[in-house]
């Protein structure tokens, strides 16, 4: 009987041993990758938002040039701020020579 009781915990361990268990549920989705957009590149949004704007040109969207897009702490897509953004967009560059880079078709 002692045998037959240790024969049959042995299978039982064995059994569980070599069962497959569940995989763990995946994860919340990625999220999408953040990207400049709008008209001047003064958008900061998710990839694929589609985002629309008004085809003008002020000059603190020179700010963004060079400024990182990317997902911030809270979740969303933004600027991330830094002193050179912060100083940027407080005095932005004056826009004398901007008009040949974004010129606007006569009408």
């Amino acid at each position: 009987m002692r045998h037959a009781l240790a024969l049959v915990f042995v299978l039982t361990a064995a059994a569980a041993c070599g069962s497959k268990s569940n995989p763990l549920p995946p994860g919340p989705p990625q999220a999408a990758a953040c990207v400049k957009g709008g008209c001047s590149g003064q958008l900061c949004e998710e990839e694929g938002a589609g985002g629309m704007t008004t085809c003008e040109f002020r000059a603190e969207y020179a700010c963004y040039r060079e400024a990182t897009c990317e997902r911030q702490p809270d979740g969303a897509c933004g600027w991330t701020p830094t002193d050179t953004l912060t100083a940027c967009l407080a005095s932005p560059p004056p826009l004398e020579g901007q008009a040949a880079e974004f010129p606007i078709a006569p009408q």
